[in-house]
C-alpha cells in the first residue's frame, strides 16, 4: 500500500460521487444502537465543538473502478448510513444547494435507487432492504425525538464544507492500482482487523508525491526499511516491556512510538482513535516534508534506544514507568541536558515519588539513611501496600546498579508479564486456612516440600495420616498446624510483623496457593523456582536463601534478627543507591 492515497475528505466532498459495494462484501447490517450512536455522536460534535474543528469518521477504503465508480472496499456500513440521514429529508439538503451520493450494491441490481427513495413496503423483499428500513426507522424516531432545528444543524455538520464552519470528515483512503480489493478487504474485515493509526501514517509518509525525481522510490524503499527495523526492535519484550507498563500491544507496535510523539506536541483528543494519524496529517498539510517528520521519529526511537541500552538509565526509567511515570514526561526532562544530569534528574523524582519529601540538600549518606530508614520503618503492609511494592522493586534494582562488576539487568518483561505483589516471608495469624479443601492442600504442600527434612519426619507422618483419613479430622488437623507454628517458631497467638522486615515479593502462584504456609515451605517453593529456571526477583531469592541474616545455622526458621537484619539491608542499599551518582 505504500502509494495510497490519503487524505482528509469532508463528507461534501464525496456527494457528487458514486459508490459501489462489491458482492464479495456482506450487506448493510448495522444495528439500531449502533445508528443510534453515530447519530449521537455527530450531534454532540454539533452542540460542544468550535467552528473551525471537525468530526472525524473511521476509515473509507476505496478503489478507482474502469466506470468511474468507487469500489467500497471498507466503510460501507458508515457510508450508508450516512446516506439514509441525508435520505431521510432529501428535500431540505436540495434547499441547502447540496446533493446526495449514490450507493449501488452488486447483489441488489435496484439498491440505487431504494436508497435514494425508502420505500417501507419493500422491507422485506430482500435481508438487506429489511436492515436498511429498520436503520432509517432508527433515524426517522430519533430526529422525532427532537426538534426541526436538530435535522438542519445535523444536515449542515454533515456537508458543511472547511468555509462554511465545522463539518463531518472521513479519512479516505484509496487503493494504488497495484492493489487487489478482495485481498485488502480480507485483511481489514477477516477477524475484524480494521486499519490502524500506524498503516495510516505509513501510508502518509510513504505515498509518491512526497518524493520528487528519479530516486522517489529509493527515499520510499529507505523508509520502509527503517520502518521494519524499528517495528521489530520494538517487537523484543524486553525493550516493550522497559518502555511500557506491559499491557497488551498494538499489532504494530510502532504505534507507540507516533503516540509519544504526537503527545509532546499537542493535546490529543482520547475520545478519537485515530488523533495520532490526525496529527501527522496536519504536520504534512503544513508543508514538513516526508524525510524531515521521518528524521524526527528515527531520533525520538534512536532516544529511547540509548536509554535502553545504558544500563542505569535503563533501571531508572523502566522503574518510574512501572511507578505509573509516562514516557512522553520522561522524554520531555531529558530535553537540553546531559546525560548526568538526567540521571540525577530521575533519581530525585524517584526519591520524591517514593518517600513523597524532596531530597536531603547536603547529600550526605548519613542524611539519606535517616530519611530513608525513618520512611521504611513506618510503613505497613495493611495501609501501605502499594508503596512498600515500589520500595522492593526499587530495592532489586539498586542492588543490582550498586555492584559495578555485574553486567545484570532487571528483567521488566519476565517482572511486567507475570504478576509479583508483596507477601509475608513468614505468615499470619490470619492465614490459617479456614475451609476443608485449603486445610488439605497446605497438608500436601507441607508433605510435599518438607517431607526429607529430618526435623519434618513426624509432623509430615502425621499430616498424610490426616489426609489419607476417610473423615477428614478438623481437630487433628488443628492439633498438627499449631504444632507446625511450634515446631518451627511461627505467631500462633499474635500477628506476626507487617513491616517491611517481613515482606517480599512473591508470584501469584505462590501468594495464592502458598500463603498460610510456614517459611520453609515457601523457602523451597522460591528454590524450586529458581532452580526450574523460572524468574525470580534477586531480593526474593536471597530473602530465603537468608543472604541478609547475620545467623544462617537456622535455615527452616525466620525471626525477629532476620527481619531486622533483612530490613537494614534495604535502607542501606537504597539509601547509598540515593547518596551516590550511580555509574557503570
Amino acid at each position: 500500500m505504500s502509494d495510497a492515497s490519503i487524505s482528509l475528505k469532508p463528507i461534501n466532498d464525496l456527494l457528487n460521487e458514486q459508490f459501489f459495494v462489491p458482492s464479495y462484501q456482506r450487506g448493510f447490517r448495522w444495528t439500531q444502537q449502533q445508528v443510534e450512536d453515530l447519530l449521537n455522536d455527530i450531534w454532540e460534535f454539533q452542540s460542544t465543538c468550535e467552528k473551525k474543528e471537525f468530526y472525524c469518521l473511521q476509515p473509507i477504503v476505496v478503489k478507482r473502478r474502469d466506470s468511474g465508480e468507487w469500489e467500497l472496499v471498507d466503510g460501507q456500513q458508515r457510508l450508508t448510513t450516512i446516506l439514509l440521514i441525508l435520505a431521510y429529508r432529501k428535500n431540505l439538503v436540495e434547499e441547502l444547494g447540496k446533493s446526495t451520493f449514490t450507493l449501488q450494491f452488486e447483489t441488489r441490481p435496484k439498491s440505487g435507487e431504494f436508497l435514494q427513495d425508502i420505500d417501507m413496503e419493500q422491507q422485506n423483499v430482500n435481508i438487506d432492504y429489511f436492515h436498511i428500513c429498520r436503520a432509517y426507522k432508527t433515524i426517522e424516531a430519533w430526529f422525532s425525538e427532537r426538534g426541526g432545528s436538530h435535522y438542519l444543524q445535523l444536515i449542515q455538520c454533515l456537508t458543511n464544507d472547511d468555509e462554511l464552519g465545522k463539518n463531518t470528515r472521513v479519512i479516505w483512503y484509496e487503493l494504488p492500482d497495484s492493489e487487489d480489493p478482495v485481498n485488502a478487504f480480507t485483511r481489514l474485515n477477516v477477524g475484524k482487523i480494521p486499519l490502524t493509526n500506524s498503516e495510516l501514517i505509513r501510508a502518509l509518509f510513504l505515498r509518491s508525491r512526497n518524493f520528487g525525481g528519479d530516486s522517489k522510490h529509493l527515499h520510499q524503499l529507505k523508509i520502509a526499511q527503517e520502518w521494519d527495523a524499528i517495528e521489530k526492535a520494538l517487537q523484543s519484550d524486553e525493550m516493550w516491556c522497559f518502555l511500557t507498563t506491559g499491557e497488551t500491544s498494538p499489532a504494530s507496535r510502532i504505534e507507540f512510538l507516533f503516540q509519544q510523539i504526537a503527545q509532546e506536541h499537542s493535546t490529543p483528543n482520547l475520545s478519537d482513535p485515530f488523533a495520532t494519524f490526525h496529527f501527522y496529517n496536519e504536520r504534512f498539510s503544513a508543508d514538513v516534508t516526508a524525510e524531515e517528520e521521518w528524521l524526527n521519529v528515527k531520533q525520538s526511537f534512536m532516544t529511547l534506544e540509548e536509554w535502553f541500552n545504558d544500563r542505569v538509565l535503563f533501571h531508572l526509567v523502566g522503574y518510574l514507568i512501572h511507578d505509573g511515570v509516562k514516557l512522553s514526561e520522561l522524554r520531555k526532562s531529558a530535553n537540553g541536558i546531559t546525560k548526568s544530569e538526567f540521571r540525577l534528574t530521575l533519581r530525585r523524582t524517584i526519591f520524591q515519588r517514593l518517600l513523597r519529601r524532596s531530597i536531603p540538600e547536603s547529600g550526605t549518606l548519613d542524611d539519606y539513611q535517616s530519611a530513608v530508614r525513618e520512611f521504611v520503618e513506618g510503613l505497613d503492609y495493611d495501609t501501605d501496600h502499594n508503596t512498600i511494592r515500589s520500595l522492593l522493586l526499587l530495592f532489586n534494582m539498586a542492588t543490582i546498579l550498586l555492584n559495578p562488576k555485574s553486567s545484570l539487568r532487571f528483567p521488566f518483561h519476565h517482572f511486567k508479564k507475570s504478576s509479583w505483589d508483596i507477601e509475608h516471608v513468614r505468615s499470619v495469624k490470619s492465614d490459617k486456612p479456614d475451609q476443608q479443601s485449603r486445610c488439605e492442600d497446605w497438608l500436601r504442600d507441607f508433605v510435599t516440600h518438607l517431607g526429607d527434612v529430618s526435623e519434618s519426619k513426624d509432623l509430615c507422618d502425621r499430616a498424610k495420616a490426616i489426609l489419607q483419613s476417610d473423615t477428614f479430622d478438623v481437630d487433628a488437623f488443628d492439633n498438627l498446624y499449631s504444632d507446625v507454628l511450634a515446631q518451627f517458631q511461627e505467631p500462633k497467638d499474635t500477628e506476626a510483623d507487617n513491616g517491611v522486615g517481613n515482606l517480599a515479593l512473591l508470584d501469584s502462584s505462590t501468594n495464592r496457593s502458598y500463603k498460610n504456609a510456614v517459611f520453609p515451605v515457601k523457602r523451597s517453593r522460591v528454590i524450586g523456582l529458581d532452580r526450574e529456571g523460572t524468574f525470580v526477583p534477586i531480593c526474593t531469592k536471597n530473602v530465603f536463601l537468608k543472604c541478609y541474616s547475620k545467623e544462617i545455622g537456622k535455615m527452616m526458621f525466620w525471626g525477629k534478627d532476620d527481619r531486622d537484619a533483612y530490613r537494614g539491608t534495604i535502607v542501606e542499599t537504597i539509601s547509598t543507591f540515593f547518596a551516590k551518582d550511580v555509574v557503570e
